[in-house]
């Protein structure tokens, strides 16, 4: 049953003008126009997205289930667009029903209706028959995936690579230029023989056309791949990338006589786009965190200020401010570290209406020029809090920050005040390999190797990203113990309906005070920082000459691109771990 196989009844009722299937007036409509007061009253409809713009309602009705779009017009720019342009309704109905006759698997529409208005369209509804048994794609490779037995797991994510690849061939050949095509606009649908069906929503931001040319072809392919990169492997990426090639004709996949993969030329530049988008991306919400959002909004007391994630209640913020040093004094809070420039804690706190552990730091005024300073850039506190942040975008793994607080005085910041999570059954590196000592050998050898490869691989992210940690010493990565129960949801991943959740992992980087942002991240940069890991096993035992090797090849990716120079970046390693450690031994500083 679709709007674009039957013809439509047209009808006004409630302000609004009706265009809908005829034996769906009476469960849709009565006297009054859409029925959904009563629909949400009897709990039969429920909100699933909600924003300034539009409100997304599912409805489940006996025999029907479906979607109600109501689009507002929310700010003058709106109304300005509403007097040229068709209702966005409309504009989406057209282009599903558009997208449906050039073949392409999408919801159909049931109904749609415009506001009555003197000038211009004003706000408007859409409803969508809704694809049963489907789940957005994003959430199906996160939550549903995971969960299915080996071989099966890999079979299926093969086959859904494949499939993906020739669905978008497919919606290029038919002309279709979507421009916020990613993984929440697919959906997924497993049949009993694990067989997959894609579909594609979202249709407001298409544009038709004829079958697209490789300039847009090439822009399209680097949108849905900005997502895919961080969290599919590069076999299915290639898979995908196959299966596209193919379905387009776009040449023959095979080698020439002295082995040159000509078909992975494009796809190379694909890669390389698609990171340089996700660095512009990154850095465009870096700030997102300093400003009232749905994820964050900003906090005020007598002479305090700061932020928080919209997950801590209101009185709990109100408690933080009226004395950011309460907590240190409470009963139950458990002293981690005390010096003269900050105190950490362990205490209990409310997130997200659960009582949880975490970490609350003190990062203490040292000097009369840190108000000063301020004014002109960020304090240790606020940079701390940008960069737990800005990790959870880049899919890094740290703590969570929650709560970030300062003492403000004549326009200055003075003391601040950091709540994050706390990592639950997770060691420094120094206290992991310390209790790796009563084991046999050959479990303390594989335990070791595999913890080896998870931090040389999370730093390789890490300057991937183009981020600098200038104080990544064993202190400051936490690996989750060996012995630790199954792995709970951290505060950061449970949300896996967010688009850009945050996946599991087992080791984290946290004191993200020294972390630093480039345009692009220089190798000088990079020796520092693995120089400064190395100096923490200056003098240890537990690591070899051979573990270090093994780090720096994993971290260098060697053998994924051919030969690489490990040779150089061992001994400039090498050379900057030695003037680190006299640089120490120099000013009595202990290497952590």
């Amino acid at each position: 049953m679709s709007a674009s196989s039957q013809p439509l009844s047209h009808l006004s009722v409630g302000g609004f003008r009706w265009s809908l299937l005829p034996d769906l007036r009476a469960q849709l409509l009565n006297a009054d126009g859409l029925r959904l007061p009563e629909w949400l009253q009897s709990g039969q409809a429920r909100v699933v997205k909600q924003g300034p713009h539009r409100i997304v309602y599912r409805v489940e009705l006996p025999g029907l289930c479906f979607y109600v779009k109501h689009n507002f017009v929310h700010d003058q720019r709106a109304w300005f667009r509403q007097l040229v342009r068709p209702s966005k309704a409309r504009i989406e109905f057209d282009r599903v029903v558009a997208a449906a006759q050039r073949g392409i698997p999408t919801i159909a529409p049931l109904a749609l209706a415009e506001q009555e208005t003197r000038v211009g369209s004003g706000e408007s509804i859409l409803i969508t028959q809704s694809l049963e048994d489907c789940i957005p794609l994003h959430f199906f490779l996160a939550a549903v995936l995971p969960t299915f037995p080996e071989p099966r797991a890999a079979r299926m994510r093969q086959y859904l690579a494949s499939e993906l690849g020739k669905l978008v061939a497919n919606i290029h050949d038919a002309g279709i230029l979507h421009h916020d095509l990613h993984a929440a606009n697919l959906l997924v649908r497993v049949g009993a023989d694990d067989r997959v069906q894609l579909f594609v929503i979202d249709l407001l931001a298409v544009k038709m056309g004829p079958p697209l040319d490789w300039k847009q072809s090439l822009e399209n392919l680097v949108m849905i791949n900005c997502w895919f990169t961080l969290r599919v492997n590069r076999a299915d990426r290639l898979r995908f990338w196959k299966a596209y090639f193919q379905a387009r004709k776009l040449g023959v996949w095979q080698r020439d006589r002295y082995g040159t993969k000509h078909y992975t030329k494009d796809l190379h530049d694909i890669e390389e786009l698609s990171w340089q988008r996700n660095l512009r991306f990154w850095q465009r919400r870096d700030k997102r965190c300093l400003h009232n959002c749905r994820y964050y909004r900003k906090v005020k007391g007598a002479g305090v200020v700061g932020h928080a994630v919209m997950e801590i209640d209101d009185a709990d913020i109100a408690e933080l401010l009226r004395d950011p040093d309460a907590p240190f004094q409470q009963r139950g809070a458990r002293v981690l570290k005390e010096s003269q420039s900050s105190t950490v804690i362990e205490m209990d706190f409310r997130v997200n209406g659960q009582v949880r552990r975490v970490i609350y730091k003190r990062f203490r005024v040292t000097s009369w020029k840190d108000p000063l300073a301020s004014l002109v850039r960020p304090t240790p506190a606020l940079r701390s809090w940008i960069h737990g942040q800005g990790f959870r975008e880049r899919g890094l793994p740290t703590a969570r920050p929650f709560v970030v607080l300062h003492r403000r005085s004549f326009g200055m910041l003075h003391e601040g005040y950091l709540l994050t999570e706390k990592i639950a059954h997770a060691d420094d590196l120094h206290d992991y390999l310390q209790n790796l000592d009563p084991l046999p050998a050959p479990q303390r050898s594989r335990l070791l190797r595999g913890l080896i490869d998870r931090v040389a691989r999370t730093i390789r992210a890490l300057h991937q990203r183009q981020l600098s940690h200038r104080d990544l010493k064993a202190a400051n990565i936490l690996a989750r113990r060996w012995d630790a129960p199954p792995q709970e949801p951290s505060a950061y991943s449970q949300d896996i309906q967010n688009l850009l959740y945050m996946p599991e992992s087992s080791v984290w980087l946290i004191d993200l005070v020294g972390v630093e942002r480039f345009l692009e991240l220089a190798r000088p940069r990079k020796i520092q920082n693995l120089a400064r890991l190395n100096a923490s096993f200056f003098d240890s035992t537990r690591i070899t000459r051979t573990d270090r090797l093994r780090f720096l090849l994993t971290y260098l990716n060697c053998g994924a691109f051919g030969r690489c120079d490990w040779k150089s970046w061992w001994k400039q390693v090498d050379g900057a771990t030695l003037k680190k450690v006299e640089r120490n031994k120099r000013r009595g500083k202990p290497l952590l």
